[in-house]
């Protein structure tokens, strides 16, 4: 099978699940190639001819599946191509098959499931399999709902991502210092803004898993992290995964390997109640650089009914004082306006993080993607009416939602522009704070973008050269941080 991955725009980093997709496939004996579109959609359609690929696939995630509407309708239009659509997206929801501009939509894992989709596809003459588990199939109008085959369990056994498909056709990300890894798959926690607890029914419900966690070997990893290191600067190691430390045991024997083998500084997503003083020690002795952790909300009532995160702020304050002790910078990961927030209670997230003093204090807008529970929350109680078409690119944005005070939603945004620099010096909240009844978007999110910036730089550990610094402004500004309703919309100055 020929296929030719299509992305919507460059992203400020190699998206490892596209890479991993196209590494297995390739490992097998398929042809991948990948186009990113970044607006030009003839020239996309016109090379996508050239390399005149059997199928199209896309990964698509809430927010951007706006966009990938437009490219899949334009390349229907001039193409008999079938596309396939994977990712969070068409995950959970899998009725975008009913679309006539997609034949395919894989749910869940699609390591295994593409394999053998290409397989039978290749048996059937090219033409479309009906019965392959993970994939819902349409085939002369009549839709083929397969449920999904059990998670993967030997991890170690995944081909390595496809980097190079990205690397070779941009080389920032090859000369990019961070580079991303995955140790881990699966998160038995059931926060509501999060999509593992809907995730993990998908798999229970049809495939009778109850296992929701799996790792990799700690040598695996190495071996992965070495192996790019041979081609490709890698300067510090980024592990994707949802929480790290959830196994004590798998993490201080990584940490142990880590540190004789590697000790390249590195980077995890963790929850603060996962540490305790042994584990703290054992990763900073493997040179663990970043820890970004949730606090989500700094409200009691958000954080532990809306959220459900179960995590006192107890637990928050001792780790971090554990983390300062041993040298661990922390990134702070929090989510303001979330259905029912008041300003007064977004303020709070704010004064938690002023204790913490995290090295950057990033902040998000909750955005109500498909399949979580907090969605349905919102839904429920009138503060979202359903239409994901409405969703922006990045959650960094303006809510969607309704609030009960209208002018809070404006208020909250500009906190949210403002949380990085807020968190470092507190002593401006009383100045700043009149400003947050201003509304004037593009300003705001021009200012936030740039202080974000400027603090997430304060986390990179090695030293960029000055092209590859202003190469890497010019990216985050251009791909990381981009909104499609900002793009678009003009917003005037009101106070």
């Amino acid at each position: 099978m020929r296929i030719a991955f299509v992305q919507d725009v460059n992203t400020f980093s190699v998206p490892i699940g596209t890479a991993i997709i196209a590494g297995v496939l390739r490992d097998k004996g398929h042809e991948v190639d990948l186009f990113v579109d970044e607006n030009q959609i003839e020239k996309t359609i016109y090379d996508i001819k050239k390399y005149n690929p059997e199928i199209i696939g896309m990964s698509v995630t809430s927010g951007s599946h706006v966009k990938y509407i437009e490219i899949s309708k334009e390349i229907k239009k001039q193409t008999n191509i079938p596309i396939l659509w994977g990712g969070p997206h068409v995950t959970f929801f899998p009725k975008m098959i009913e679309e006539d501009y997609i034949d395919a939509v894989c749910v869940g894992e699609g390591d295994e499931a593409i394999l053998d989709f290409a397989e039978n596809f290749d048996k059937l003459g090219k033409k479309l399999p009906t019965d392959v588990k993970n994939f819902w199939i349409k085939v002369d109008g009549k839709i083929h709902r397969n449920g999904v085959r059990p998670r993967i369990k030997k991890l170690d056994e995944i081909a390595y991502p496809a980097r190079d498909l990205f690397t070779n056709k941009f080389p920032i990300l090859r000369n990019h210092g961070i580079k991303h890894f995955n140790a881990h798959r699966g998160c038995p926690h059931k926060c509501t803004y999060c999509f593992n607890h809907k995730y993990n029914q998908i798999y229970k419900e049809q495939a009778g898993d109850k296992k929701v966690l799996f790792s990799r070997s700690p040598e695996s990893i190495i071996e992965e992290i070495l192996w790019l290191k041979k081609t490709e600067i890698v300067k510090m190691v980024n592990f994707v995964d949802d929480v790290f430390t959830i196994d004590k045991k798998w993490t201080l024997r990584f940490a142990k390997i880590y540190e004789k083998d590697c000790g390249i500084p590195f980077t995890i997503n963790a929850r603060f109640d996962h540490f305790d003083e042994e584990i703290v020690a054992a990763l900073a002795k493997a040179n663990l650089s970043l820890v970004y952790a949730g606090v989500e909300s700094g409200n009691e009532y958000m954080r532990n009914v809306i959220m459900e995160r179960e995590q006192s702020l107890e637990a928050i304050y001792k780790t971090s004082e554990l983390f300062k002790k041993y040298g661990i910078r922390v990134l702070t990961e929090n989510v303001l306006g979330g259905p029912g927030e008041t300003f007064d209670m977004a303020m709070e997230t704010l004064m938690v993080n002023t204790k913490i003093k995290p090295v950057v204090a990033n902040a998000s807008i909750f955005a109500p993607y498909p399949g979580m529970k907090m969605t349905q929350i919102a839904i429920d109680k009138g503060y979202f009416d359903g239409d994901f078409d409405k969703l922006d690119t990045t959650y960094y944005a303006s809510s969607i939602l309704k609030f009960d005070n209208p002018e809070d939603e404006n208020k909250i945004y500009n906190l949210r522009c403002f949380f990085s620099l807020l968190t470092q010096h507190p002593w401006l909240i009383p100045f700043i704070k009149p400003f947050f009844k201003i509304n004037n978007k593009k300003f705001f999110w021009f200012v936030g973008t740039l202080l974000d910036g400027y603090y997430i730089k304060k986390g990179i550990v090695y030293k960029q050269t000055f092209k590859e610094f202003i190469g890497n402004v010019i990216h985050y500004f251009k791909n990381y941080r981009s909104s499609r309703k900002l793009s678009k919309e003009s917003y005037g100055v009101s106070s």
